[in-house]
């Protein structure tokens, strides 16, 4: 995957945010950094901002589904990184109905949730349900999708759209009316 995304964008508490058009998938591809002193989280990573540093070790590189490869493996290289399937402080939430082995991530200490595709924030739609052609069993991903009620969401970062930064739990609640 050869993108040019622009530089970061800190969101505060750790977390950051780069993005760039892919013409190939004619979608915008969003990355999420999240930094501490125990190291850094790089969710569903494309190529790093060529102006910004790299992150610090060590690093733990997470897809948030099956089809979210995009530059993972050349990061790992890269930076000597970890593609891991859990990533510390977050709890792995598993979304099954959306794509394969799609899972969302909570951070409860800032109230963070970081998710692939079973939900999306592209304008001018705004915040919505992965399109059921994409799912794998749409009504199973509603009832997955139900269960982030029972989080305290504040913030929510995406691998497609842009972030919400405040009141995450009442936007995920207007999707089940």
């Amino acid at each position: 995957m050869s993108l040019s995304p622009g530089p970061l964008t800190p969101h505060g508490e750790g977390f950051s945010t780069w993005h760039a058009y892919d013409p190939a998938c004619k979608a915008e591809l969003w990355s999420t950094c999240f930094t501490s002193p125990q190291g850094t989280v790089l969710f569903d990573p494309i190529n790093w901002p060529k102006d910004s540093p790299l992150p610090a070790s060590p690093i733990h590189i997470v897809r948030t589904n099956g089809n979210h490869d995009r530059s993972c493996v050349e990061l790992a290289a890269r930076t000597k990184g970890q593609i891991a399937t859990k990533a510390p402080a977050f709890t792995a939430l598993p979304l099954p109905g959306a794509g394969e082995a799609e899972a969302a991530y909570f951070h409860p200490a800032t109230q963070t949730l970081v998710i692939g595709d079973a939900l999306i924030n592209l304008a001018p739609h705004g915040l919505m349900l992965l399109p059921e052609k994409y799912c794998t069993d749409p009504a199973l991903l509603r009832r997955s999708l139900r269960r982030l009620l029972d989080l305290p969401v504040r913030r929510i970062f995406f691998a497609h759209g842009d972030p919400i930064l405040q009141d995450g739990h009442q936007r995920i609640q207007k999707l089940f009316p």
